[in-house]
Order: structure tokens, then sequence, then C-alpha cells
């Protein structure tokens, strides 16, 4: 067992992610696959600082697509976390199989409007959505494991439409 969760967060290691999913999951590692965190130290440092106790590897987009079929088989729990759909996007389209994608928190930002609480969209990740879906991946939105998972498109029809 390796990959427990892959989940998009715009603030990648927090405490939802440390304390709820860590507490439900119990990682070994967590993967940031991000290219401006793996390109700034105190970024990698802060995010590595965040989750005592569990390995953090921050890298780029490149480096993520190659080590997460490696990881898929690798001992112990493994979280994958990406800041945006574009990045969710791009790491299947480069091979990594992800049967399921959490969308735990995508925030307010102009031209963004609302799914619910924590996850806002533009017309372009609502494109990133429908792309994903067409590779196969399913969209569920969950911001903690003791909260309902309810699949994107139930909540957001506007994703169905093209």
């Amino acid at each position: 067992m390796s990959w427990a969760l892959h989940r998009v967060d715009d603030r990648l290691i927090h405490g939802q992610v440390v304390v709820a999913w860590g507490h439900q999951l119990r990682p070994r590692r967590i993967w940031v696959v991000d290219d401006a965190s793996a390109a700034n130290d105190w970024e990698r440092d802060l995010l590595a600082d965040a989750a005592p106790g569990v390995e953090v590897k921050v890298v780029p987009l490149e480096e993520g697509i190659r080590i997460h079929a490696d990881e898929a088989v690798a001992e112990g729990a493994a979280l994958l976390l990406v800041r945006d759909l574009r990045t969710a996007v791009a790491l299947v389209e480069g091979g990594a199989i992800i049967p399921a994608l959490n969308l735990g928190g995508l925030h307010y930002a102009p031209g963004r409007s609302r799914v619910n609480d924590y996850v806002y969209l533009d017309e372009d990740d609502r494109a990133r959505c429908r792309r994903l879906l067409e590779l196969g991946v399913r969209l569920e939105v969950q911001d903690v494991p003791a909260t309902r998972s309810r699949p994107l498109l139930e909540i957001d029809p506007a994703i169905a439409r093209t």
C-alpha cells in the first residue's frame, strides 16, 4: 500500500492535512508536487516542518511524474498534494495513475465561483476537471475524513457541460 490520498489543496500542507488526514491515514510520506515550492528553499523547509514525524518531499512536476509509479509500490501510506488542477492534469497526462482526486481546498480568488465552502472554480478549472474525468479520474470533494465525500459532479453540474 502506498498512495492513500491524492489531494488538490492550494494550502498544500496545513492543519487539516496533518491532523485530520494524517490521523486517519497515518502516512509515512507526504509528497508535494509543486514547481514553485520545489524551487524555493524556504518554502521546502517550511512544508517539511509542517508535518513532524512524517517524511516530506517537495518536488517539481517532472519529478512528481517520475516518482509516482515507484511510490505506488513503496511500503507504508503516502499522500500526494498538489496546489492546483493544472498540476493534477499534468500529472495524469504525464502517466501518473490517479484513480481518485480529493478536492480539499481551492479557495476564493477573483473570477472563481463558489462550489461549496472550500472549493471555488473558474471556467479554466472546470475545463481541467472535465479533462480529468475524461482521463478516468474520479473527482471527490471532501475537506476532512469526518465529512462525507461527494462527487464533484453532484455539487457542480456545470462540470458536465461542454
